[in-house]
């Protein structure tokens, strides 16, 4: 089902970029025209462009993970030109013919660029990795629920497939060492904030302080033998 669908993409985005060539050229998206309607006119097979070449992608990256770098980058070159495309038609201009025509040849290099970009589908489609094409079978017959004792495969991918699936026993075994860490980590800060509850302000000190603070804040009062004799004295 993945391979079907792939092919489908690739074809849609084929028809769609040979469109977008055939109205450059006939002259549907014309530079004469106002900034505004060459967008107007474009923005949909823009936006179809984009998605379609994001879904292949993904889809080319599942079945050739080591061509990584060249996908990405043939991506890339469709999709950077296509940006630059509706930033030119968005910028404030006083030559918009000028800019009408620079947008247009930004438009011509995503289409030229897509050329390249399907070539490069096309051939991962014809020649995906062998131990992701075997897993995808497997999938595909699970998912029709047509069990079979066993699955024939050449002796190459299933090399592949028991070290693909080496690499995941190894990946569960370190997630459940990290989750054992957590927990661990999680009981400790737990302790640490129980003890931290029982400690209280020592009463003594507490009260001792207050009384200190009373006492400075007091003003000594004066005796009245003292005021008496302070009366005799004038």
């Amino acid at each position: 089902m993945i391979i079907e669908g792939f092919a489908r993409d690739v074809n849609e985005l084929e028809n769609l970029l040979q469109k977008i060539a055939s109205d450059m050229t006939s002259g549907v998206i014309f530079e004469r025209l106002p900034l505004a309607e060459i967008w107007n006119r474009s923005e949909s097979s823009v936006a179809s462009v984009q998605s379609l070449a994001k879904r292949i992608m993904g889809t080319m990256l599942l079945l050739k993970p080591e061509q990584t770098p060249v996908i990405e980058k043939r991506f890339r070159a469709v999709m950077s030109p296509l940006d630059d495309f509706r930033e030119t038609l968005f910028q404030k201009t006083e030559d918009p013919v000028g800019s009408a025509q620079a947008a247009l040849e930004r438009l011509r290099k995503s289409v030229v660029e897509g050329s390249d970009f399907l070539k490069l589908a096309k051939n991962i489609e014809g020649s995906p990795s062998e131990a992701i094409a075997e897993i995808l079978k497997l999938r595909e017959v699970y998912g029709a629920k047509d069990y079979l004792s066993a699955v024939l495969v050449p002796e190459a991918a299933h090399a592949r497939l028991m070290v693909l699936r080496k690499r995941f026993e190894n990946l569960r075994l370190q997630m459940s060492n990290v989750e054992r860490a957590l927990d661990d980590i999680r009981t400790q800060i737990d302790m640490v904030e129980e003890e931290i509850r029982k400690f209280r302000p020592s009463p003594t000190e507490a009260e001792g302080e207050s009384e200190k603070k009373q006492g400075q804040g007091e003003e000594k009062p004066v005796s009245e033998p003292q005021l008496i004799r302070k009366g005799e004295g004038s």
